[in-house]
């Protein structure tokens, strides 16, 4: 198993691969509706977890956004 490395991650402290207990997405849908216009955002992030009990994640990005005008 391949695991995708840290996004940004300069100052991620390094384990090595066979510390790794598991690692997992999180992914996070947002809906916001106004009279205006209705939008949903979905979110996206990784999390590792080490044998030592240290869990990292990774930076929270925004993998996409979609919006409707509801004043058509």
């Amino acid at each position: 198993m391949q695991i995708p490395p840290f996004p940004n991650s300069v100052n991620v402290p390094y384990h090595g691969i066979d510390q790794l207990r598991d690692s997992y997405r999180i992914d996070q849908i947002s809906r916001n509706t106004t009279k205006e216009i209705a939008a949903t955002t979905r979110y996206s992030e990784l999390v590792y977890e080490y044998r030592s009990g240290e869990i990292h994640t990774s930076t929270l990005k925004v993998t996409r956004q979609d919006y409707l005008d509801l004043e058509v």
